[in-house]
């Protein structure tokens, strides 16, 4: 094994399994999976009531999933950028673009929207102008050079889209994790964006971009933590997304291990009980260019009884779509890669 890496394992879990730090980030997502889980019939009684209108897309993060018992709040974002507040209950659902926060100045400056509602209704006419505006629009961002955080969500978004067809896809056998067929942001206690530097959080942090699955059903099914990047450049190689991607995945192994491990299983949309022995994909997802590397395909990581193997995902993207993709997942659309 790559010592390198081996060396990321050591230092990922020296975090998460300390004396201080292992009983805060276990007590912290057992409590989690325990409020999803008891929240899952008024997520799924509420998201059927919904019709979500291409391109806007719905989005449940952690914190709305856990408030869930009566009242569910939705991200509902354009290009992967939140761009209003979606709120259902029994009382009705409402559209805000000003509510737990304020988009209406990034809704002006990024897409040149200046529609505001207050808890507009869904099925109204304000709300049926706002998302007409998004739909007849030429699908860009205003200012991607000075909002670049942004465009990677764009890419992600495309991304998510692309795994969740059900034919004709360019990267078969792969479906991202979702709460009752939402798009779901699978949040860490560490960070890992500032390549070689990892830090402990006891709140807020990190955040996986892409956490998928992978492979042809049952037993034959696997986790996959993707770190995604927008563009391919020296200064951002593959390598350094590959080790970002590694640490996330190290977390996951470790939440899995935890007691609350099973309850996180069946939310990731697993069946059965967690084999006896792990297997997870830590995967880059850039775009692809001549000479890409391909060095770390393959490469097994060894935590405890559990492996993490690497693998690249390299994309095309053509008129706001993925039309290629070419990756070394043993499960995926095989294709060779120029190096």
């Amino acid at each position: 094994m790559n010592q390198h890496h081996q060396s990321v394992v050591n230092q990922v879990q020296s975090l998460l399994l300390s004396d201080e730090n292992k009983p805060e980030w276990v007590n912290r997502y057992s409590g989690y999976a325990d409020a999803i889980i008891a929240n899952l019939d008024s997520i799924k009684g509420n998201r059927r009531r919904l019709r979500e209108w291409a391109p806007l897309k719905f989005y449940l993060n952690i914190t709305n999933a856990k408030k869930a018992k009566r009242t569910v709040r939705f991200d509902v974002r354009y290009l992967g950028q939140t761009v209003a507040e979606l709120i259902s209950n029994t009382d009705g659902v409402t559209l805000s673009t000003k509510a737990t926060k304020d988009y209406e100045s990034t809704n002006l400056r990024d897409f040149d929207c200046d529609i505001k509602l207050r808890n507009a209704p869904w099925v109204g006419k304000e709300a049926a102008a706002f998302r007409a505006f998004f739909k007849n629009r030429n699908p860009m961002r205003n200012n991607t050079e000075t909002n670049k955080s942004n465009e990677e969500h764009r890419v992600e978004s495309l991304l998510l889209s692309e795994f969740s067809k059900s034919e004709e896809k360019t990267l078969p056998n792969i479906k991202p994790v979702m709460i009752e067929g939402l798009r779901f942001p699978m949040p860490t206690p560490i960070g890992a964006s500032k390549f070689g530097k990892t830090k402990y959080a006891k709140q807020g942090s990190g955040g996986i971009d892409i956490l998928a699955r992978v492979g042809t059903g049952g037993r034959a099914t696997y986790l996959c933590v993707i770190e995604l990047k927008d563009e391919n450049k020296p200064s951002e190689p593959a390598s350094h997304a590959i080790e970002q991607a590694l640490k996330y995945a190290i977390f996951i192994r470790e939440l899995l291990r935890s007691n609350a491990g099973a309850d996180w299983w069946k939310l990731f949309g697993l069946g059965g009980s967690i084999p006896a022995k792990l297997t997870i994909h830590a995967v880059c997802a850039m775009p692809h260019i001549e000479n890409v590397d391909t060095s770390f395909a393959g490469e097994i990581v060894q935590v405890g009884d559990d492996e993490i193997q690497l693998d690249y995902i390299y994309f095309t993207e053509q008129g706001n779509e993925i039309i290629d993709i070419k990756t070394s997942l043993s499960y995926g659309k095989q294709a060779e890669v120029s190096v």
